[in-house]
């Protein structure tokens, strides 16, 4: 069923899909059954299933209503799609509805981890006094046969008879010929050497690059290209965010990586007159073309 209350957003992500391969899906399931299927992980992006909208916790309707229109997605049919840090899966299912000729998605800290367990031990090293390193938790919590954190992904897929392909890896490690359109959302600020990271992600891409990261606005400084690093937790207590660059920084570190066209669709122009004059996180969305 449609939650009534966030019925505007999932009408308004719906009616801006060109064709829509799982239009008139009926997935003949509850949520209740759905989150007993993904063993109660926790639901970051909502999940559409046709006739059952299910919200996320993180990436809500409202959210992704937001984002789908700062996605500004190409036409992508016959195009061939990479998913990089999919988690949940919400681009890679609205490539493939979207029809994308393949897709794949790709995750590993997301999909290998135990999440409720992961929070629980991060929770405990913060009240010991310790900064957690969640990229080197105890062995326990990272199960690469089972992958406990693809559940979602793995049920999504399943119930949609979906043919996005996945696979457990980082973009750093994975090797393959390059995509029509690569899709790195919420990805960038968590990479410890972003140069390294985007120079990978360029060489996997054919034509054109889709990039969401936390960024930085800092006032006169914005004709500068700068990225600032975070050593510790400060960034929404997560220790995983390393770096955050401003619009100029984005742009030549992509123009660097082999990229002959960059342009940002948001960042600062989100921002009002008050928080221009002061250093504010901003989320950038940018398109890039080879």
């Amino acid at each position: 069923m449609i939650p009534q209350n966030n019925s505007k957003a999932i009408h308004n992500i719906r009616a801006t899909r060109p064709i829509d391969l799982y239009k008139d899906f009926k997935s003949n399931i509850t949520e209740e059954e759905f989150r007993r299927k993904c063993g109660h992980q926790n639901i970051w992006h909502s999940v559409d299933l046709g006739d059952l909208f299910i919200e996320g916790a993180r990436k809500t309707s409202a959210v992704l209503a937001k984002e789908n229109h700062l996605m500004d997605w190409p036409d992508l049919r016959g195009k061939s799609v990479l998913d990089i840090g999919a988690w949940g899966g919400w681009f890679s299912f609205e490539a493939e509805r979207r029809g994308a000729a393949s897709v794949t998605a790709i995750d590993y800290y997301s999909w290998v981890y135990d999440w409720p367990k992961i929070l629980n031990w991060i929770r405990n090293e913060r009240i010991q006094g310790h900064t957690p390193d969640p990229y080197s938790p105890p062995e326990h919590l990272i199960d690469l046969e089972s992958a406990p954190g693809k559940l979602v992904f793995d049920t999504t897929r399943d119930i949609l008879g979906s043919n996005v392909k996945s696979v457990i890896t980082t973009a750093e490690d994975f090797n393959s010929d390059p995509f029509d359109l690569v899709i790195y959302a919420g990805v960038l600020y968590h990479t410890q050497y972003p140069l390294y990271s985007l120079q990978k992600v360029a060489n996997l891409t054919n034509q054109q690059l889709i990039i969401e990261t936390l960024g930085v606005h800092i006032p006169a400084n914005e004709n500068i290209p700068l990225w600032e690093f975070y050593g510790k937790d400060e960034i929404n207590n997560d220790p995983t965010t390393w770096w955050a660059p401003n619009e100029e920084g984005l742009k030549d570190m992509l123009t660097a990586c082999g990229f002959s066209k960059v342009q940002i669709k948001s960042g600062t122009n989100q921002l009002n007159h008050d928080q221009l004059t002061r250093k504010q996180s901003i989320r950038i969305w940018a398109h890039a073309w080879k």
